[in-house]
């Protein structure tokens, strides 16, 4: 055997061998559990923009794939820099690809449970920028100012917007009523409820609404009940035993009637066994959890 034959023989052995240990050296970086989570440098979603040379759509969808496999583990990581990375990622992919929904819908909640709220707050206003008529994006920056931000003005405004969308749920009308009447703005609840009765789509939406309404003005009539009876008392000097002593009364809202409770105070006898339901749990709540 010549020289040339030799080593076209041994080429392909030693070739094979070089590739083999290149592989095996390239599988203990890639299936290294930090190499899986380590996050990727990004950079501005504008830079990415151009270096994605129009292929968008492709990167991404890479990204977001990717911020979805490692949100898990910034779940259980301490600091910020997990919620720093997802963020430019998903600043980064709804840039690339502003009108899919997925990455506003999902990826401000997931930035909420990494408590970046702000970052929360950016994506989903981005979200109602792209999608001025989706209604779920005014109503979740809405439960990130009630539930984080505490700031029920920002909360009803964000819910009342978000309530007027026609594509709105019929619940988050009602909703954005209860937080009018939190905020202490019954009256201006009731007139939004009103408005939305005259509105209302369907006859179930209406019984909701209508519903709502009363409940809230019932509030604002026991409240004044409540007051008079405090007069009467202080008056007289004694309880107050029949709510004939106070006058005239307005209708009860509830569409029972008005009568002095076992508790001496001035209630609906339909809204007095709610009333007794709720004592009796929380008694039944102190006896199990002293």
């Amino acid at each position: 055997m010549s020289m040339r034959h030799l080593l076209l023989f041994c080429l392909p052995l030693v070739c094979g061998w070089g590739a083999h240990q290149f592989q095996v050296s390239a599988d203990m970086v890639r299936r290294a559990l930090k190499a899986d989570n380590r996050e990727i440098f990004i950079p501005s979603p504008k830079a990415t923009q151009v270096a994605a040379m129009g292929f968008d759509l492709v990167v991404a969808d890479l990204l977001w794939v990717r911020s979805v496999l490692i949100f898990v583990d910034f779940l259980g990581q301490s600091g910020t820099s997990g919620a720093v990375w997802m963020r430019t990622v998903l600043q980064t992919v709804v840039v690339l690809d502003p009108a899919w929904r997925t990455p506003f819908f999902y990826g401000g909640g997931m930035l909420r449970m990494l408590d970046d709220v702000e970052g929360s707050d950016e994506i989903f206003t981005k979200g109602m920028e792209a999608f001025p008529e989706d209604a779920y994006f005014p109503f979740s920056i809405g439960i990130n100012a009630f539930l984080i931000h505490k700031d029920l003005d920002k909360a009803a405004a964000f819910l009342k917007q978000a309530g007027a969308l026609p594509s709105a749920p019929r619940w988050y009308r009602a909703a954005a009523a209860e937080f009018l009447n939190r905020r202490g703005q019954r009256k201006a609840a009731l007139m939004y409820l009103k408005q939305e009765i005259e509105s209302a789509n369907s006859e179930r939406e209406r019984v909701l609404l209508e519903n709502e309404f009363k409940s809230l003005l019932y509030e604002q009539i026991v409240e004044v009940l409540v007051a008079r009876q405090k007069m009467w008392e202080a008056k007289f000097l004694r309880p107050l035993d029949g709510v004939e002593g106070l006058g005239d009364l307005p209708p009860d809202p509830l569409g029972g009637a008005w009568f002095v409770a076992a508790d001496g105070i001035v209630r609906s006898t339909v809204q007095d066994p709610v009333v007794a339901k709720r004592a009796r749990n929380e008694e039944r709540s102190i006896l199990v959890n002293p």
